[in-house]
């Protein structure tokens, strides 16, 4: 006995398993005919299973782009008939109410978009408009155009015994309502019972120049960049850096609603670009936060904290919180008070122990 397997390719078919005889001579007559029924049988199935062939690998290419689809998390087109537009339109109406009620808040911003400009109401941009002049008229905002005549003078404990005063006249020039050119004269005395030679000297320093150019202005929110050097023009070498300097300059103003205040921000980085090559390079970056408050149209608050790091001292960095206060006197002139203290990083270059700081100051339109 032996076993013959058929496998018939018709979609109702299944596996048969039947015995015959291991001699074909002693066949009936009537199974000797079968063989040839078969194959016929055989043939036409093996066609239909070709034509079912073809369908299935027809599927199969019809099935792939819907299946690519589901793999990269998308869905295929929508149907663009009236029907399906109002189900769709529907389904997202109700996707949107679920998302509202599930959230209650609108979706988290970006940073960039968090520290530019934002939506203010009518009210809210008019308060800040209003601000925005009483700051540039007491000289607070340093992304106003304006011109200043000012004089300063501070008194600061340094580190080690050290003491540092200086005064400085600064006269800001505005020109076509966009551009600033601010210069700095100062006059330095400093006494360090420590130090080897001379232990106290008084003159001259470095005199400074900024220009700068307001480059986005409305109520809420201003930019101002420019451009920040040193020229070493100090009567003693103890009293100046013997180098140029230059580096950029950026200076941002935006709208607190909820205080009613403005913040605003400074940047500043020198390099030195040429000088003695016996003195020391100039690598320090200061960035400067403050928020500045009006109160009863004539007092101003500034809380600032200011933050250095000297690249030439492997990066060693200084913190300082100052506190100023201000009054306008008559129109345009003004006088203030700051004291301040260190926090950290006392003996890099600009940081202190305390500090206080007093100055007048008249402030002009632009040009």
């Amino acid at each position: 006995m032996r076993i013959c397997w058929f496998r018939v390719s018709s979609p109702d078919a299944h596996l048969c398993l039947r015995p015959y005889p291991s001699r074909p001579d002693r066949l009936p007559v009537t199974i000797r005919k079968q063989p040839l029924q078969n194959s016929l049988r055989l043939v036409k199935g093996s066609r239909i299973g070709l034509a079912l062939a073809c369908v299935w690998i027809l599927d199969a290419l019809l099935l792939l782009p819907m299946c690519s689809l589901v793999a990269i998390g998308q869905e295929p087109p929508p149907d663009t008939s009236a029907e399906s537009g109002t189900v769709a339109v529907e389904e997202t109406e109700a996707e949107d109410s679920v998302e509202v009620s599930e959230e209650g808040r609108p979706p988290k911003r970006r940073l960039l978009k968090r520290l530019g400009p934002q939506p203010v109401t009518p009210e809210q941009r008019e308060e800040a408009e209003r601000l925005r002049k009483l700051a540039a008229k007491y000289g607070t905002d340093p992304t106003a155009i304006v011109g200043r005549l000012q004089l300063s003078s501070q008194y600061a404990d340094l580190s080690h015994g050290a003491r540092f005063s200086d005064t400085v006249a600064r006269v800001d020039l505005p020109f076509r309502r966009n551009f600033l050119i601010r210069v700095d004269l100062p006059f330095h005395r400093w006494i360090d019972p420590n130090r080897p030679g001379a232990t106290s000297a008084q003159g001259l320093g470095d005199p400074s120049v900024v220009t700068g150019w307001r480059v986005y202005n409305t109520p809420e929110y201003a930019l101002l960049i420019g451009a920040a050097g040193t020229f070493p023009a100090a009567d003693e070498r103890a009293l100046g850096s013997g180098k140029y300097t230059a580096g950029p300059f950026l200076a941002t103003a935006r709208f607190l609603p909820r205080f009613d205040s403005f913040l605003f921000g400074v940047f500043q980085h020198q390099i030195s670009v040429g000088g003695d090559p016996a003195r020391q390079a100039v690598s320090l970056t200061r960035a400067i936060g403050q928020v500045n408050s009006i109160w009863a149209e004539r007092w101003w608050t500034i809380v600032q904290g200011v933050w250095q790091i000297d690249w030439e001292r492997s990066g060693k960095s200084s913190m300082t919180l100052e506190f100023e206060v201000g009054r306008s006197l008559i129109g345009r002139l003004g006088v203030y008070a700051r004291p301040g203290v260190g926090i950290w990083g006392r003996d890099v270059i600009g940081a202190y122990n305390w500090n206080i700081e007093a100055g007048i100051r008249y402030m002009f339109p632009s040009f």
